[in-house]
């Protein structure tokens, strides 16, 4: 007959509370790997999926603003192709003789509102350049620095239109010279006047 003593228990897992909190580490530990394994990169996947549809929603809203705008852009860009001055600006006259005269009279106007005396004043010949005919002036003139500039900008805002070119102006070290020092200038002034406009019969 086996002599009797204590029974003998074979480890195991722990049972009661112990074993209540190991089952939920082991959860906890499993759901973790399963959250880096799969849920993680397919977050990262989704979030990086919204950044590029945003990004393609944000162009497709340019697109169809630029779209609206089309029109409008368009015609600035007519406007602005438009060739040439138009009839309000231009010179009058039947012939580029009159049409001369008229330009001389206004740039001597100009010239003695912004008090430039004038020395020379001389039309240039003329060549039809498209739809208009340039009647060109060289001009020569002895005035201040100051009234000289009065005059450049009372011409590029005159009516009819004037451009100014070819403009040298002879003095020594003009930023040191006191200011009613006269300078000597020399530019050329050109208006325009309707190429096909009849020239007068002599």
């Amino acid at each position: 007959m086996p002599s009797g003593g204590p029974p003998t228990v074979s480890p195991g897992l722990p049972t009661g509370v112990p074993g209540r909190l190991l089952a939920l580490a082991l959860t906890a530990a499993m759901l973790g790997v399963i959250w880096i394994g799969a849920v993680a990169p397919l977050a990262g996947w989704y979030a990086a999926r919204a950044d590029v549809l945003a990004q393609r929603h944000a162009l497709a809203r340019r697109m169809a603003e630029l779209a609206a705008s089309l029109p409008a852009l368009r015609a600035q860009a007519g406007a602005a192709a438009a060739p040439g001055p138009g009839p309000a600006t231009m010179l009058e006259g039947e012939s580029d003789a009159i049409a001369g005269a008229a330009l001389q009279e206004a740039v001597q106007k100009l010239a003695a509102s912004a008090g430039a005396s004038l020395s020379s004043i001389e039309m240039l010949p003329s060549q039809p350049e498209g739809a208009y005919r340039p009647i060109r002036l060289h001009v020569s003139l002895n005035a201040q620095w100051a009234n000289l500039v009065r005059l450049l900008a009372a011409i590029r805002g005159a009516t009819p239109l004037m451009l100014v070119d070819d403009l040298h102006v002879n003095g020594v070290r003009l930023l040191v010279q006191p200011a009613a020092f006269r300078l000597d200038a020399m530019f050329t002034v050109t208006a325009f006047r309707p190429a096909g406009a009849p020239q007068a019969r002599p």
